[in-house]
This record gives structure tokens, sequence and C-alpha cells, in this order.
């Protein structure tokens, strides 16, 4: 994107419901069918994600894509990456 770099990670699943989207990045958020312990996770690795890049100076958002899936973006402060 012009002078930035964007790191974009995305799949095909039934991406989140509208609703969650903003609570993705909570410390311990979890989807209600995944609250389940047997599952695994805690629901610490995007809001790590975020901490680690907004310390940085970046910004990361979350999209549900059309038809399906859900997309991370992760975009670092200008000038972060030298190429």
């Amino acid at each position: 994107q012009q002078d930035r770099v964007a790191i974009t990670i995305a799949d095909r699943g039934p991406g989140v419901p509208p609703d969650a989207l903003d609570r993705l990045f909570d410390p311990f958020y979890r989807l209600e069918p995944d609250r389940a312990r047997a599952t695994g996770g805690t629901g610490l690795g995007l809001a790590i994600v975020k901490a680690s890049v907004e310390a940085c100076g970046g910004t990361v958002a979350a999209r549900n894509l059309s038809p399906s899936g859900l997309e991370i973006e992760i975009v670092p402060r200008a000038g972060f990456i030298h190429t």
C-alpha cells in the first residue's frame, strides 16, 4: 500500500458474528461455542497480537469476508519495516 506494508491473514471459515468483531482482541474473549476447556486456547492470542502491534505504533483489525471467512490485517507503523 504505497509506502506501507500490510500483513493479511484470511480464512474461508464461517467468520464471526458482527458484534464479536470488536471483542476478538479482548484478553480471554472466546466465541461461545469455543468456551469449553477441552478445545484448548485461552483467548489470549489476538490480544497479544494487538498489544504487540500497537506497542510498535501499528494497527490491527478484523473483518468478515463475503461470502464467508475472516480476515485479520496488521499494518506496522510507517518506516518500521525497511527493505
